[in-house]
């Protein structure tokens, strides 16, 4: 299987985190708590939590589409990063180590995520091009007024 330039700089970050992730565990030392899983028990309440995982979620796409990455890949990426963020947190108890861990697997964090990710690339498939082509759908900014157009065949 050949990786371009994109996933390789994406498979490099991943085994750094995963690599720093085990060396800050055990330098801390083994807790019992350490490598148990737990489920976080929180809410959809919008908590300020919450509210960076949407917006983290959304800017890491737009991040990975400006260095070129495509858009199916973006999100794949984001959601995929978002997965490993939270099994960081159920492994690694941040009652031992700080902000390197968490309270535990949050669905609801994913569904923040989903939400981040999922309305930049709505935005992003929406937006207007320079040309657009044969495209069904686009937003178009005027000054004083927005117009969306929706083409049906």
């Amino acid at each position: 299987m050949k990786l371009g330039p994109i996933g390789e700089w994406l498979l490099v970050v991943i085994m750094g985190c995963f690599i720093a992730g085990t060396i800050i565990a055990f330098s801390f030392g083994q807790e019992p708590e350490l490598g148990k899983w737990r489920w976080a028990e929180d809410t959809l309440q919008p908590t300020e939590d919450k509210q960076v995982h949407g917006v983290g979620s959304f800017g890491l796409y737009y991040l990975f589409t400006s260095k070129g990455m495509t858009r199916g890949d973006a999100v794949n990426t984001v959601i995929w990063l978002g997965l490993f963020k939270e099994g960081i947190d159920a492994l690694v108890p941040w009652e031992q180590y700080g902000s390197y861990g968490g309270d535990g697997f949050s669905k609801n964090d994913v569904v923040y995520n989903a939400i981040g990710v999922g309305s930049a690339y709505l935005i992003d498939k929406l937006w207007e091009k320079k040309d657009h082509g044969n495209e069904t759908a686009f937003i178009k900014i005027h000054p004083g007024y927005v117009r969306i157009y929706l083409y049906f065949d």
